[in-house]
């Protein structure tokens, strides 16, 4: 958490490359000032520009979440690694985590905190900035949009899901302003809150959408609106996750649902709300995301299917979803490649990063029409089937027509077809109260020691304790239960 500001601006410092003569002479010359950057509506959009690449790096959504949301759940498992082995990875899927050894989860902690400071030196410094009125809207409001998604990120990775103690559970430290350093932990009612305060923000700054191809690399209005309801899914408001979810369907359509015919995901494809734009430039390799899944083309490969998920992906005839399973590398058709290069270079990982889409709008729908909000059951039947349709050549045989708890079921087992890799996996189980359950003979050659395969849903090691280092730096109280 103390991190110095002038170490927060380096990336947007890097960017920019068409400096003025008078940037270039400023002494001494291994010290760029701070107010270079701020002053200008310019240069603060070339660091908001820097924050999005930040937010797509490995120790962020370009591996570290989406892999270890895969890996802790049920669908997912290590394979044996082609190169040296992920120690800090294999914390996570083996649920060994530990005040002093919590794997990748401090590199999520400080990625996610270091976009946080960009993200508000923005925020701090935009309205006395040097520049158009509109583009300060704009820049302020994908500003506070980002925030607003990051924070909740690390809620739902360091801290307890609102179904055990609602807001009375412990949040985390709020740090808003670039200048404050900020230790004390908020509650979660404070943290969603918070989440929900800069993405109301972003919505009321952000013009309307274009849909013109490759405009959702950016944070939109409908991207917002997109976001709002994930989070309010997450906080059990059932009437505002329909609400926002409702609003994004009723934009976009079921006509730009993925079809059966068409399942692929390229970049900007039609159910496109917000994804991060990643090319052979900035693309991470074999340290991406896509290299994680695929063997191919010096890949890691290193996570596959279980026959849990293969078997969930064949219960529908034709299921286009099926067809993403490819030869791994125990030759067993149980790499799920979802991500593949789209680009001259770059590796596996050459793919645009997606952050949400049309299909989870009709999901968080489905779920919180179940939980009792609009028309109830019948609502959300309705928007499970539209998306069952798209998902099967015999919809008569497949169609949704559980009540109750068995619908709430189905809906998430949806989910886990139609969600999978996307950074949702463990963290559905856990936002549900559900334990997880792996069974050990789908868990072979993983190359580590896999004990600890069950889990319940409120033991502490689902989530990630405060990295040691920061508790130890700052006196910030640890994670209950850690």
């Amino acid at each position: 958490m103390k991190i110095f500001k002038n170490t927060l601006v380096i990336l947007g410092l890097l960017s920019l490359q068409g400096c003025s003569e008078d940037v270039l002479t400023q002494t001494p010359d291994h010290v760029i000032s701070e107010n270079l950057v701020l002053n200008s509506v310019e240069k603060l959009d070339k660091l908001l520009i820097g924050t999005y690449n930040e937010i797509s790096r490995n120790t962020y959504l370009g591996r570290v979440l989406y892999k270890r949301a895969a890996v802790k759940g049920t669908d997912f498992r290590f394979v044996k690694t082609t190169f040296n082995p992920r120690d800090y990875e294999s914390i996570a899927y083996k649920y060994e985590e530990s005040a002093n050894n919590s794997g990748s989860c401090a590199d999520l902690w400080r990625q996610s905190y270091k976009a946080i400071n960009n993200l508000n030196l923005i925020i701090n410094n935009i309205e006395a900035a040097e520049g158009s009125e509109a583009a300060k809207r704009e820049i302020l409001g994908e500003a506070h949009g980002l925030r607003g998604m990051v924070f909740f990120d690390l809620a739902r990775t360091f801290a307890y899901p609102w179904i055990r103690a609602g807001a009375s559970s412990q949040g985390l430290p709020l740090k808003l302003s670039s200048e404050e350093v900020v230790v004390d932990r908020s509650s979660l009612g404070e943290t969603y809150d918070q989440v929900l305060l800069d993405l109301q923000k972003a919505h009321d700054l952000l013009g309307e959408n274009t849909w013109e191809q490759g405009s959702t690399k950016y944070l939109t209005k409908m991207g917002v609106k997109a976001l709002m309801a994930r989070v309010y899914l997450y906080k059990q408001d059932w009437g505002n996750a329909l609400k926002y979810a409702a609003e994004v369907i009723d934009a976009r359509g079921a006509a730009n649902l993925l079809q059966k015919d068409s399942y692929v995901f390229e970049n900007y494809n039609s159910e496109s709300l917000f994804e991060l734009s990643i090319t052979a430039q900035n693309s991470l390799g074999s340290n991406g995301l896509g290299a994680q899944f695929d063997v191919s083309d010096g890949g890691q490969g290193d996570v596959i299917a279980t026959k849990t998920f293969t078997d969930l992906l064949g219960a529908y005839e034709n299921d286009p979803r099926a067809l993403l399973l490819q030869e791994d590398k125990e030759g067993t058709q149980q790499a799920f490649i979802k991500y593949f290069n789209q680009g001259d270079g770059g590796g596996l990982s050459a793919h645009n990063i997606p952050i949400i889409r049309l299909s989870e709008m009709y999901l968080i729908a489905a779920e919180a029409a179940a939980h009792g909000a609009g028309g109830g059951e019948t609502a959300a039947l309705t928007f499970l089937n539209t998306l069952i349709e798209n998902r099967t050549t015999n919809f008569a045989a497949h169609k949704a027509t559980e009540t109750g708890e068995a619908l709430k079921e189905r809906i998430a087992e949806e989910r886990r077809r139609e969600l999978a890799l996307e950074g949702h996996g463990v963290y559905d189980y856990i936002r549900r109260g559900k334990d997880i359950s792996r069974p050990g003979d789908e868990h072979v050659n993983t190359g580590v020691n896999a004990a600890n395969l069950n889990i319940q849903a409120t033991d502490n090691r689902t989530i990630c304790p405060i990295p040691a280092s920061e508790v130890e730096a700052s006196g910030m109280e640890q994670t209950e239960g850690y």
